[in-house]
């Protein structure tokens, strides 16, 4: 009898794992090349302590950005610091919008919100870059644990030099399907 119910748990286990790795994209490829990265003009907001945590940062700009007619289709996150080296409290970075590259109007849009945005948003220009960018369509909380290595391998075997944070970009296609492109700058 208790053998029985060891291997049913054991089972539900097992299938609640797959169920979880299917779920979260932990069977899809991971595909990385080195490319030349256009300037992308964003509106963020800085965020400092658990990378995890940035999610209602980049939710918080999306928001803002939607009010004043922005689609941010393209969100972000940009890590400035290794989570090995820093302690969590003390990881820096900032999340945001996009301002669509395809969509000239936010242009002007962003030209007209510099004064009526809250005090703790910014823009920048992240400049063009040549770049190690890894596409993965599963879910960005298990990028660091499949894609991230995979990138590191490739700037390794390739024998490049990283130039500083590492940049996701999140493009949502519906409730159930996104893709995240991650940018890690490389020296020339």
């Amino acid at each position: 009898m208790i053998k029985h119910t060891i291997f049913a748990i054991g089972i539900g286990m097992l299938v609640f794992f797959l169920y979880l790795f299917q779920y979260t994209g932990a069977f899809k490829t991971v595909t990385v090349a080195i490319d030349q990265r256009p300037a992308l003009e964003i509106i963020y907001k800085e965020h400092q302590g658990a990378y995890h945590k940035i999610v209602s940062t980049i939710e918080e700009v999306e928001t803002f950005s939607k009010t004043k007619g922005f689609k941010c289709r393209l969100s972000f996150g940009e890590y400035f610091d290794n989570p090995d080296t820093v302690e969590e409290g003390r990881l820096r970075s900032r999340g945001g919008c996009v301002i669509d590259p395809l969509v000239p109007d936010e242009l002007v849009l962003l030209k007209k919100i510099k004064g009526d945005m809250p005090k703790d948003f910014k823009l920048d220009t992240i400049p063009a870059t040549r770049a190690v960018v890894a596409l993965f369509s599963g879910a960005p909380g298990i990028g660091p644990l499949k894609v991230y290595p995979k990138a590191e391998e490739f700037i390794k075997e390739n024998r490049l030099v990283k130039k500083n944070s590492v940049i996701e970009i999140y493009e949502v296609f519906d409730a159930k399907s996104m893709q995240t492109t991650y940018v890690w700058p490389v020296a020339n």
